[in-house]
């Protein structure tokens, strides 16, 4: 999202110390705009909400439902996500992805081909590949559990990789092994 075109719908952001390193949201008045998650240094964070939202943004306690859900998440516990998120700068197909892959339950994992398929893109794997590789919202929408048809993990936007991604199905309870990238 390029802050710059976007500075009217920001409101503030706020950062906090999880299990899995430095998180933060970043909220308007229709909801949350970005969900950024695992950043090993709180100024690696800071950094990358003012590049992608410019200056125009002020900070806020890291408090709130969703603060703590990510807590609880991130600390082993099932949690239910169902914060208000702001939908109105994603494409049509981008919200259909992100919404099919909020279906995907704790601990189960989907291929990208299965989610296409749904989305009514039978050959459309990469190209929901790409609207995961961009997902606003980690965690909420459960990009981790996509992976690749061929068994491997895929790919991990958040901060951690795919070591972050690995660990986040680990913690729902998924053993499955993946092989190598």
């Amino acid at each position: 999202m390029n802050g710059k075109k976007n500075n009217h719908l920001l409101r503030s952001y706020s950062i906090f110390k999880t299990t899995i390193g430095w998180c933060g949201l970043v909220n308007a008045k229709k909801g949350t705009l970005r969900i950024l998650i695992g950043y090993p240094k709180q100024k690696q964070l800071l950094m990358q909400i003012l590049h992608e939202f410019g200056t125009n943004v002020i900070k806020a306690p890291a408090t709130g439902d969703i603060v703590e859900k990510i807590k609880r998440y991130l600390s082993g516990e099932r949690v239910f996500f169902n914060c208000a998120i702001d939908w109105s700068y994603l494409s049509p197909f981008q919200r259909k992805v992100f919404k099919l892959a909020m279906k995907v339950s704790y601990g189960t994992i989907e291929s990208y081909g299965s989610l296409a398929r749904k989305a009514g893109c039978p050959s459309g794997s990469r190209a929901v590949g790409r609207v995961l590789s961009k997902n606003p919202f980690p965690l909420v929408i459960p990009c981790h559990r996509i992976v690749r048809g061929d068994g491997t993990l895929g790919g991990f936007s958040a901060g951690g990789g795919i070591k972050l991604k690995r660990k986040l199905l680990k913690l729902e309870g998924v053993n499955q092994k993946f092989k190598k990238e």
